[in-house]
């Protein structure tokens, strides 16, 4: 029984994790599913002046796919001093990531605390808002 409480608090913890926005976290870079494109696997991938400096993988705790209004947080800084800053989602129906595609790079550049971004149903990352 015990074992069974910890771990849905567990899962509690994790789920809660992704509910808040970057805006309201006050840093990082959140995307917020546009629709539910029965997406498994995410991979948020940060470019400095073309290089690759971040990349963090994704899923669901629960192994679901994402759902439409899901918001995805990832606690990474976006800031980088008179740098070229863009961002890149691979995404995958498969849970181990196979078969990803990657979207077109966005420009973030002028972000220094927080990026939303929505993932479209095209397929595409369209950027909110940024501070």
């Amino acid at each position: 029984m015990k074992r069974f409480i910890l771990i849905l608090l567990a899962i509690l913890v994790m789920s809660g994790c992704s509910a808040k926005s970057a805006q309201q976290h006050g840093h990082g870079i959140s995307v917020e599913m546009a629709d539910s494109l029965h997406i498994n696997h995410m991979t948020l991938n940060m470019f400095v002046n073309g290089n690759e400096v971040f990349s963090e993988n994704v899923i669901n705790a629960d192994n679901s796919s994402f759902k439409k209004g899901e918001i995805i947080w990832f606690d990474v800084s976006p800031r980088a001093t008179n740098s070229t800053v863009e961002l890149t989602l691979s995404y995958s129906r498969n849970l181990n990531g196979t078969n990803a595609k990657t979207t077109e790079k966005i420009d973030i550049s002028n972000a220094n605390d927080w990026v939303t971004i929505k993932f479209t149903k095209n397929y595409d990352l369209h950027l909110i808002k940024m501070q």
